[in-house]
């Protein structure tokens, strides 16, 4: 089954089953995107402090990434799945937004993430799991 696919199945469950609170992201590290891996440098910048282009940190927080910062408004697992609903606050250079995304797990250490957009239309990414959260951020 292709990506697409699945993307498509993840956001009919989410119409079908039923979302609960949950206490945090199941997901929680440093992620590359499709395409890079952990050892092309997934790495904090130090000149910078901040993150590469494509790199984003899920943590207790929220979501960071090198396009905005973004706190959980609301948690939410879809019963009876590995799926997890995420309501975002972000900011980015002086602008404040919303959106959410549905967090699913992949084969072999992915994740693929399904962005609701403001016209009601989504797009999806998959990223990896590199296995850690740099201390400070």
């Amino acid at each position: 089954m292709n990506t697409k696919s699945q993307a498509v199945i993840i956001l009919c469950l989410v119409c079908l089953c039923g979302p609960t609170n949950a206490d945090g992201v199941h997901f929680s590290g440093l992620y590359v995107p499709e395409g890079l891996s952990c050892e092309d440098g997934a790495q904090i910048s130090e000149e910078y402090g901040d993150l590469r282009a494509g790199y984003v940190i899920y943590d207790d927080e929220g979501r960071k990434s090198d396009d905005a910062d973004c706190a959980y408004a609301q948690v939410q697992a879809l019963r009876g799945t590995s799926l997890q609903i995420v309501d975002l606050e972000c900011s980015y250079d002086g602008s404040s937004y919303e959106y959410r995304q549905v967090l699913s797990p992949l084969s072999n250490n992915r994740m693929l993430v399904v962005n609701g957009l403001d016209d009601g239309t989504s797009i999806y990414q998959v990223y990896t799991y590199c296995g850690w959260v740099p201390e400070g951020n």
